[in-house]
């Protein structure tokens, strides 16, 4: 269970890798988002960002006290189907939270280069190997040049 301060103890690390496991879990030679050490990356965002770091606590309140998951030993304790049913109920109970913890997972997840070749994002700079742009047009700005002034003059 978090600290008052809403700091991780090693327990909850170890639990919210795990659960990070099952919500990116490993494909192919790209390990799961638990394996690969995101969560120093979750828990600046956390400390960061209020409502992350609200919603990370209560849900990993949540899992620490959920009875299923105490009497089976604690979440690692678990086989991967009663972790996602224990994850699943929080998600229930306490969706808008679980929401913010999937989300703060997902930038984690999703901003390392190594899962944007996975899946074929191309990273860098939009230009100049981006869209290509059609050359201005000044056309399209007759209509403005056309009118009167709406403004004043500012004072020199």
């Amino acid at each position: 269970m978090p600290t008052k301060e809403g700091t991780l103890t090693n327990s909850d690390k170890r639990n919210m890798r795990a659960v990070m496991d099952r919500l990116i879990p490993p494909v192919d030679d790209l390990p799961g988002a638990g394996s690969m050490g995101l969560l120093e990356e979750i828990e600046r965002m956390a400390e960061t960002h209020d409502r992350y770091r609200q919603s990370m606590v209560r849900f990993l309140d949540a899992l620490t006290l959920d009875m299923s998951v105490e009497v089976s030993g604690g979440f690692l304790a678990l086989d991967s189907d009663q972790q996602d049913e224990a994850i699943s109920e929080i998600e229930n109970s306490i969706s808008g939270d679980f929401a913010n913890v999937l989300e703060v997972v997902y930038l984690a997840y999703y901003s390392r280069p190594e899962v944007h070749r996975r899946i074929g994002w191309r990273t860098g700079p939009l230009q100049p190997q981006g869209f290509t742009l059609p050359p201005f047009d000044d056309a399209i700005l007759e209509n403005v040049r056309k009118r009167d002034p709406f403004w004043r003059r500012a004072p020199d």
